[in-house]
């Protein structure tokens, strides 16, 4: 039997920052932002609070880690599965449908940005992940479509941002809904992605 591999100190410290963002994300759509301390999360990554003091300064900037951790890497795996360009605007457009989905971290967001609002620090730091987020929508957009060539970069940030605000917004209002509704919402997230992408789509064939 092969020796396990000993972890380098900065996997070591990557694998607790990993196991503390995750904890803490369920922790935080179970009983809220404010429910949820930094003991318990602590105990619940199986550290002790010296652990997350020495990965985040506060519950805050964890909450920040968690939404960085959210950003939508699965499109990653699209790309590298689909090569052939209809399937991928295909897959995508699937993957987009569901993300209203998400309606419990959709939850904690609004819940996060009521307090951004009344701390210019947390706002400023929220701020600059939507934009990281933004542009990561943005590069999968041109990647999907082909925008490399002939669609300007300001344009595949506006469709990201309609598309984000889609999905933001339907995941929002299925926060509270009758689950017959539910269809409608795929619907209308693959509507908007239909009408917000088909310039762009005519424009490759």
């Amino acid at each position: 039997m092969r020796a396990r591999k000993r972890l380098t100190r900065q996997e070591s410290k990557e694998v607790t920052r990993l196991r503390l963002v995750e904890a803490a994300e369920r922790l935080f759509i179970r009983k809220g932002f404010d429910g949820a301390s930094v003991e318990e999360i602590s105990e619940m990554a199986g550290y002790s609070r010296g652990a997350f003091y020495s990965n985040f300064a506060d519950k805050e900037q964890v909450f920040l880690a968690v939404i960085d951790h959210r950003r939508p890497k699965a499109l990653d795996g699209i790309f590298q599965e689909v090569s052939e360009p209809a399937g991928r605007i295909a897959a995508v457009r699937e993957w987009f449908s569901i993300q209203w989905r998400l309606k419990d971290f959709v939850a904690l967001r609004i819940e996060f940005t009521r307090r951004a609002m009344r701390d210019r620090s947390v706002r400023k730091h929220l701020g600059g992940l939507r934009r990281q987020e933004l542009e990561t929508y943005a590069a999968s957009l041109g990647r999907v479509l082909g925008a490399t060539d002939g669609v300007p970069a300001d344009r595949r940030e506006t469709v990201a941002l309609v598309l984000l605000a889609v999905a933001h917004g339907l995941g929002s209002l299925a926060i509270d809904t009758e689950p017959e509704w539910e269809q409608m919402y795929t619907e209308a997230a693959k509507l908007a992605f239909d009408r917000m992408t088909a310039s762009e789509i005519s424009h490759l064939g």
